[in-house]
């Protein structure tokens, strides 16, 4: 199990990699579109909104709303992440940008505050709802490498790939 610090220092490494990509990207790299549709600025949004996700299972509210999503929304993570990128697609750069970095250090902040011991807890200890299963039983850090360093680094992967595809 990583300790705290050492969760934090892999999210910042991670982070670093990917905000320095995005800076080295300028303004109009933001709005470099993909095939599918998204725009780097949309990658950045999707980013946000699972950091805001992250946020409420450590905080206990309701993670779809945290995310922009209705209260209730139920659906699987591609319906998911569709309706968080319908909601969010017509931001601008400077807009998704904004979010981007506010909601990462709205996340680091709560992080920082976790003892190591709470991120030991299960996921079930944040979401006392959730059907009794292996993945809820895993300690809560392993869904904050999900949705943290393991994500960026997806994201990375992506906008390199995109960016790449417009130049």
């Amino acid at each position: 199990m990583t300790s705290g610090a050492g969760l934090i220092a892999r999210i910042d490494a991670s982070w670093a990699e990917l905000a320095e990509l995005v800076d080295s990207l300028g303004p109009g790299g933001l709005t470099v579109t993909g095939p599918d549709g998204w725009a780097v600025k949309d990658h950045l949004t999707h980013v946000a909104a699972w950091e805001r996700w992250l946020i409420a299972l450590l905080d206990r509210s309701d993670r779809k709303v945290a995310m922009g999503l209705p209260a209730g929304f139920n659906g699987t993570i591609d319906e998911i992440n569709a309706e968080v990128w319908a909601r969010q697609k017509d931001k601008s750069g400077a807009q998704a940008l904004a979010e981007f970095r506010d909601t990462h250090s709205q996340l680091m902040s709560v992080l920082g505050r976790m003892s190591d011991a709470e991120l030991t807890l299960p996921y079930r200890h944040y979401e006392p709802h959730a059907a009794e299963d292996p993945e809820t039983a895993q300690a809560v850090s392993v869904w904050v490498a999900g949705n943290t360093y393991e994500h960026y680094a997806e994201h990375v992967g992506w906008i390199k790939s995109l960016t790449a595809e417009g130049s």
